[in-house]
C-alpha cells in the first residue's frame, strides 16, 4: 500500500501531516487504534470494561475486586473490552496492598482516562513515547483554573503510589493537557432500547497530527471498534498540508475562535478566520440599519457595512446579536411555531446566512421532518417548507464544508426524501403530469445519489452508516418508481418529455 502522508514540523504548526502523493476526494488517508479511550474528566459513571453507563448499580471484577463493572449477565459481547488483564492485575495488587476499594473508583471514574495512559508506560514503551511527545501547552495551562481542575485527579494519580520519587505532579498534569488537547470525541456505547451513552475522549497519535483548517479537507469518523478512519473530504495534492477541522463549522467565527483558544490554545488565521465575509456567507453579520440591503461585518474595533460602508460601533450589533443569542435560547426548539416565529424576528436584525439562523433552520427542518414522518397526511405547505429550508442551508455548506460532508449528506437525503413524498402527493391529486412527476423524481434521485456518495464511508453501525444503507434502499425503490411511471407514459402511447429543466445549484454564490 502506497504511502499517503508525511509528518513534518515548523515553528507555527509543531509536527503536521502533508499528502504524499495526490489524493482523490473519499480515499482513505489514514486509520488509527486509539492509544487510549476512557471517559471525561465530568463523566457519570461507567463499566471499566465496556463503558457502558452504569445507571442504578453494579457488579466489581471477581479477579480484582474493584473495577466497577456490568451487572446482570455482565458486558454484552458485541462491546470492546478495555479493563485488560494488567490493569486487573494492577488492581489486585492495589487493593492487597493499599486497601484500594471499588467505591474510590468509582469517586474517581473522571481520572481513570489518565490513569490508563500512565500505566501504558510499562506496556508499550513505543506508543507512550510518542504520546508524551504530543503538544500539550503546560506553560499557558499552569497556574489556570484548568490546572486547578485537574488537582483532584493528581492527587488520585499520587495516592496510588505508581510515580517514582523522582516524578511531580507536573507528569500527571502534562498527561491530563495531553488528553484534553489532542483527543477527538467518541460516542461511547449505548444502552440498549433506550440508546442513553456517555461521550467519551480518544487519544489517536497519528491524527494527533493533524493541523487545524476551519475549512478542512479531511472527513473523520470513528467506527464501533473505536478505529478513528480518516478520508480526504475534497482531493489534496501531493504536498498539500491535511487540515482537520477541530471546531464546527457552522458556527460563527467569534464562537470558533474562543473554543480554539479555549481549548487548543491558539488563535486561527485560515482563510476563513481572516475573511470578515467569512467566505462570502455573511455567517457572523448582521443587517446595516443604515441601508437596509448590506451586511454589517467586524472589522477590528467597529463593524462595517460591505454596501454602503457606514460603520457602527461594536458595542450596538454586539448588543444586537447577544440579544437574538439569548432569544434563541429560551424558545421551544422542538415547536413549529416557536422556531418560525423566532426566523421570522431574527431575519430582521441579522444576514440571512447568520449561524444563530441556520442553526434555527436546521431544528426547524427536523421538526417538520417529525411532522411528516408522524402525519398521516402531511400538508403540501409543511413538506414546501422543509424543501425550502434544505435548500437555503446547502449553499452555505458547500462553501464552509466542501466536498465530503456529514451535515451535507443528511441535509441532501432530507431534500430527496420530501421532494418524492409531495411529488407523488400532487401526482396522485392530478396536479401534475406523468413527466412532470418524472422530473421531480430525477432531481430527487441527483440529491439521493451525491448524499450516497457521502454516506457510503461512514461505518455500517452509526446513525449515518444505517441511513445509508436506507438510502440505498431507497434508491432502488426511487428507480422502480420512475420506471413504473415511463412505463404509464409509454403505454398510452406518449414519449417522455420533460416538463421542468430548472433545477436548484447546489453551488450558487452565497448572498
Amino acid at each position: 500500500m502506497s504511502i499517503k502522508y508525511e509528518v513534518r514540523s515548523n515553528e507555527k504548526l509543531g509536527r503536521y501531516l502533508v499528502a504524499a502523493k495526490d489524493l482523490k476526494a473519499g480515499e482513505r488517508i489514514l486509520s488509527d487504534q486509539p492509544f487510549v479511550l476512557g471517559p471525561n474528566s465530568d463523566t457519570s459513571l461507567v463499566c471499566f470494561n465496556c463503558y457502558l453507563p452504569l445507571i442504578s448499580k453494579f457488579l466489581v471484577c471477581k479477579n480484582c475486586a474493584v473495577a466497577p463493572v456490568c451487572p446482570g449477565d455482565g458486558c454484552p459481547e458485541q462491546f470492546q473490552k478495555w479493563h485488560t488483564q494488567q490493569e486487573c492485575e494492577f488492581f489486585r495488587n492495589l487493593k492487597l496492598n493499599k486497601g484500594i476499594n471499588p467505591m474510590t473508583m468509582v469517586q474517581n471514574v473522571g481520572s481513570l482516562l489518565v490513569l490508563r495512559a500512565i500505566l501504558k508506560r510499562d506496556f508499550n514503551h513505543q506508543e507512550w513515547k510518542v504520546f508524551m511527545e504530543l503538544e500539550t501547552h503546560l506553560d499557558r495551562r499552569r497556574g489556570s483554573n484548568v490546572w486547578e481542575y485537574y488537582d483532584n485527579t493528581v492527587k488520585f494519580i499520587q495516592s496510588l503510589g505508581i510515580l517514582d520519587n523522582g516524578q511531580n505532579k507536573d507528569l500527571v498534569q502534562k498527561i491530563c493537557a495531553a488528553i484534553d488537547v489532542n483527543s477527538f470525541e467518541v460516542r461511547g456505547p449505548p444502552i440498549p432500547a433506550i440508546e442513553c451513552a456517555e461521550i467519551l475522549r480518544g487519544v489517536y497519535l497519528q491524527a494527533a497530527l493533524l493541523a487545524h483548517d476551519c475549512v478542512a479537507n479531511t472527513h473523520i469518523s470513528i467506527n464501533d471498534r473505536n478505529v478513528l478512519v480518516c478520508h480526504a473530504s475534497t482531493d489534496i495534492k501531493k504536498g498539500d498540508i491535511i487540515y482537520h477541522n477541530y471546531t464546527d463549522a457552522l458556527k460563527g467565527t467569534t464562537i470558533r475562535q474562543q473554543h480554539l483558544m479555549i481549548g487548543k490554545y491558539f488563535i486561527c488565521t485560515c482563510s476563513r478566520c481572516s475573511d470578515v465575509t467569512e467566505m462570502g456567507t455573511y455567517m457572523s453579520s448582521a443587517i446595516c440599519s443604515k441601508c437596509k440591503t448590506g451586511y454589517v461585518s467586524k472589522k477590528a474595533d467597529v463593524w462595517e457595512c460591505n454596501s454602503c460602508g457606514k460603520e457602527t460601533e461594536k458595542t450596538d450589533i454586539e448588543h444586537k446579536i447577544k440579544c437574538c443569542s439569548e432569544k434563541f435560547e429560551v424558545i421551544n426548539k422542538k415547536d413549529e411555531k416557536d422556531l418560525e416565529e423566532y426566523i421570522k424576528n431574527v431575519s430582521l436584525v441579522l444576514a440571512p446566512n447568520h449561524y444563530l439562523l441556520l442553526d434555527a433552520k436546521q431544528r426547524l427542518a427536523g421538526v417538520l421532518r417529525d411532522i411528516i414522518n408522524r402525519e398521516p397526511r402531511p400538508t403540501k405547505k409543511v413538506m414546501r417548507r422543509k424543501i425550502d429550508l434544505c435548500k437555503e442551508i446547502l449553499p452555505v455548506l458547500e462553501v464552509l464544508s466542501p466536498g465530503i460532508c456529514r451535515t451535507k449528506a443528511i441535509t441532501l437525503y432530507e431534500l430527496h426524501a420530501t421532494m418524492v413524498q409531495l411529488s407523488k402527493k400532487m401526482f396522485d391529486g392530478r396536479e401534475i403530469s406523468a413527466s412532470a412527476y418524472v422530473d421531480e423524481l430525477l432531481n430527487a434521485e441527483k440529491y439521493l445519489k451525491r448524499s450516497l456518495e457521502m454516506l457510503v464511508i461512514e461505518p455500517g453501525n452509526s446513525p449515518e452508516g444505517e441511513l445509508c444503507a436506507k438510502a440505498l434502499e431507497e434508491y432502488r425503490a426511487l428507480k422502480l418508481s420512475m420506471a413504473k411511471v415511463m412505463d404509464a407514459i409509454h403505454a398510452q402511447g406518449k414519449s417522455y418529455q420533460s416538463e421542468n429543466v430548472t433545477e436548484v445549484s447546489l453551488h450558487p454564490e452565497v448572498d
